[in-house]
């Protein structure tokens, strides 16, 4: 025959149990970043110049995202960083086949086709920047009062 005190503990021990569950699945749903989180650390981390964490952070980011353009452009600038040219020029063209008008990665795969002796191709980008920017110039100075 059981007594109420084991039953009392039994009951007490499986609070205890369902309450460290429950904190552990809070806890672990806290620690989930989304895809623009993962890229303000990697953005983060480049500025400190830890560039290994900022490659993982922006891979993460590419992860939980495939279309996260700010985690391909900022890959494509570590890659630069580690001389690895056909991987930038991979992750600067993702971001511009996601975003035709993102100026600033034409311009980075400028650089990179420049860092790649690819001198016309880097020239056409350029161009390509050169344009949409002053496109966005244009719009901006007539928005002005």
């Amino acid at each position: 025959m059981i007594g109420p005190a084991f039953a009392m503990n039994r009951q007490k021990q499986f609070l205890k149990f369902f309450a460290i569950l429950f904190m552990g699945m809070i806890l672990t749903q806290c620690g989930n970043k989304n895809s623009k989180e993962y890229v303000q650390e990697g953005i983060e981390h480049t500025k400190q110049g830890r560039f290994n964490s900022a490659k993982e952070s922006f891979i993460n980011a590419i992860e939980k995202d495939p279309k996260n353009i700010g985690g391909y452009y900022g890959l494509g600038g570590i890659y630069n960083l580690e001389k690895k040219y056909d991987d930038a020029e991979k992750a600067f063209k993702s971001v511009i086949q996601l975003d035709p008008t993102h100026f600033d990665a034409w311009y980075s795969l400028g650089y990179t086709y420049e860092l790649m002796g690819k001198k016309e191709d880097a020239e056409k980008s350029y161009e390509k920047y050169r344009r949409l920017k002053g496109k966005l110039d244009s719009i901006m100075n007539k928005e002005k009062p």
